[in-house]
């Protein structure tokens, strides 16, 4: 699609009047309205930016969470495949080159007129940016894949990004899932940083060891939080 406010919108705009289902890809060269985790706007650059949205059956899984793990994994082996930097993952969904986000991914939930559950995958990546792409709030703090801005190279992104996915959908529960789990910890941008959380309700600023490979986050005073039950606010610069 040329422009649309969002693909995640779109989709779920699709599945819900029964006009689409697993294995919908959404792709679009502009949104006016992209969003990620908490609203937070993401801002996409027409032909410089991946915006797309994919449509997969909910998976037999007891913490859906692992889906944004794995696509996040996904993105970076698919980004990295075309030349791409080394990428890193800051928990829970986006994708950081140094430090700096070029990335991000929001997994939601919807029902289909007959009531199955389906899971709407939406993915923004910043391939090739110019100056003056981003307004300059965002661009402070944003960058991209280092990647050519052409047709050819956002297709075959996607199309390895969606193709290693449903590889790694597929071996659920197997030493293959384990092994993508343990590159999404070691691929983690926040270990060792201050970061704030909110928590029951609260907010709390504490130090960060690391991201295991449930997407769950230990601190430094030894305590594990479940991802489910936190929120990132704010992590704070170093000094």
């Amino acid at each position: 699609m040329a422009s649309i406010d969002s693909t995640n919108l779109e989709a779920r705009r699709r599945v819900v009047a029964g006009r689409a289902g697993p294995g919908l890809v959404l792709v679009a060269v502009h949104q006016s309205a992209g969003r990620g985790r908490r609203d937070r706007r993401w801002h996409c650059v027409p032909g410089r930016s991946l915006a797309a949205t994919l449509v997969i059956e909910r998976p037999e899984l007891e913490r859906l969470s692992r889906v944004t793990l794995l696509t996040a994994v996904a993105a970076c082996r698919a980004l990295e495949a075309r030349g791409a930097p080394p990428l890193q993952i800051k928990w829970p969904n986006d994708l950081m080159r140094d430090d700096s986000k070029l990335a991000g991914m929001l997994v939601e939930l919807v029902k289909d007129p007959q009531g199955r559950e389906l899971l709407l995958i939406g993915i923004g990546i910043n391939l090739c940016l110019r100056p003056g792409d981003l307004p300059e709030d965002i661009a402070a703090l944003a960058t991209d894949a280092g990647l050519d801005a052409s047709d050819a190279t956002r297709d075959a992104v996607l199309e390895e990004l969606v193709t290693g996915l449903e590889a790694a959908l597929s071996a659920l529960g197997t030493a293959t899932d384990r092994a993508w789990g343990q590159e999404y910890r070691s691929r983690s941008w926040l270990d060792g940083r201050r970061v704030e959380l909110e928590l029951d309700g609260s907010r709390q600023t504490v130090d960060l060891a690391g991201v295991t490979a449930d997407g769950d986050l230990l601190l430094a005073d030894g305590r594990l939080l479940q991802g489910e039950h936190v929120q990132l606010v704010a992590v704070h610069r170093p000094g």
